[in-house]
């Protein structure tokens, strides 16, 4: 058992610090290259916080371990939607912006829809099992290609706007120019290399780790996936947004945590749906309600409520809520 926990404890230092080399030295390679700071951030930053997630569900899903890559995915968004936001409206209240509340927040709500109707085939079709097939998986990346296709067209409108209708050429050249990372570029193309090999190496121990210590302790892949592995690839999560938080940006990280739960939702369980059909019999109704419910916290009650904001009562509300799905997953086994 304690080989198991050592390799999962490692894997999951090498896919946070993999991932820290991979998004540094793409963004690096990028501004080599004159890609605007607005493509970078909704492209290279946004998908490297979820490089974690993406690596231990596809290679759970190569491994044949289908229960690890949902429950991870479904784990870390209701831990990061529920206990990460949830603390932070506790820490220090913050208001949640008009494009956050009619456009991310609604698209995190679709996401989260759309992974249950997927994946929650008992519910829907009556089916003697869950499963998230090929079909399905193409559908999620299909939704993900037009969220990003949209954020990049709605990104441009609002610099056009705020540059008093100046040409997208501009900015971006006016982005570009901008003090890139004093590093030489073959050093850049080592971090991105050095990155994904801790990648490859620390999702094969994670996956590894888990299902050892599953067969050991005998809880389910599944109960693994959804706390153990969830919660330890969604701690820098924590501490960066609550970090952000007692600085006063908690806008930024609120709006980091909604873009990676939505690509974890479509992108993540849409690649490893594609490379084979993921049977998730032991994730059910209550895992994707939980889900879907928080995300529908998170886009009504701010604009609802007359501060737009998410304060205590709903930070402690969350909280509670997540304190109350983990009971039932313990105990659920």
């Amino acid at each position: 058992m304690l080989h198991d926990i050592l390799f999962l404890i490692l894997g999951l230092l090498l896919l946070v610090a993999g991932a820290n080399y991979v998004t540094d030295g793409a963004v690096a390679v990028a501004r080599r290259f004159k890609v605007s700071n607005l493509i970078i951030g909704l492209t290279v930053v946004a998908l490297g916080s979820t490089l974690p997630d993406i690596v231990v569900c596809v290679e759970s899903a190569f491994q044949n371990k289908p229960a690890i890559a949902v429950g991870e995915v479904i784990g870390a968004n209701i831990f990061d939607l529920l206990l990460v936001v949830g603390i932070m409206g506790i820490v220090r209240p913050f208001k949640v912006s008009a494009i956050m509340r009619n456009q991310d927040l609604p698209i995190l709500f679709i996401a989260s829809t759309a992974l249950w109707l997927a994946g929650d085939t008992k519910f829907f079709d009556a089916a003697s099992h869950n499963i998230i097939n090929r079909s399905s998986g193409i559908l999620l990346m299909v939704i993900f290609l037009f969220y990003m296709w949209f954020m990049i067209l709605s990104s441009k409108k609002t610099a056009l706007q705020q540059a008093g209708g100046d040409s997208v050429n501009e900015s971006v050249a006016d982005t570009a120019s901008a003090p890139a990372v004093a590093r030489k570029q073959w050093v850049s193309w080592i971090m991105i290399a050095g990155g994904l090999g801790a990648l490859v190496v620390g999702g094969n121990w994670v996956v590894d780790g888990a299902s050892g210590l599953a067969l050991k302790v005998g809880m389910s892949q599944a109960m693994v996936a959804l706390t153990v592995v969830a919660i330890g690839n969604a701690l820098p999560d924590l501490v960066t947004s609550v970090t952000a938080t007692v600085k006063g940006a908690s806008g930024i990280a609120f709006g980091n945590i909604v873009g990676s739960c939505i690509i974890n939702a479509l992108l993540t369980t849409g690649l490893s749906a594609m490379v084979v059909p993921l049977h998730a019999d032991t994730i059910g109704f209550v895992d994707f309600i939980t889900l879907v419910g928080a995300s529908a916290i998170l886009w009504l009650f701010p604009k609802l409520t007359s501060r737009h904001s998410i304060g205590r009562v709903i930070g402690i509300l969350l909280v509670v809520l997540y304190a109350a799905y983990m009971t039932y997953t313990v105990i659920r086994g």
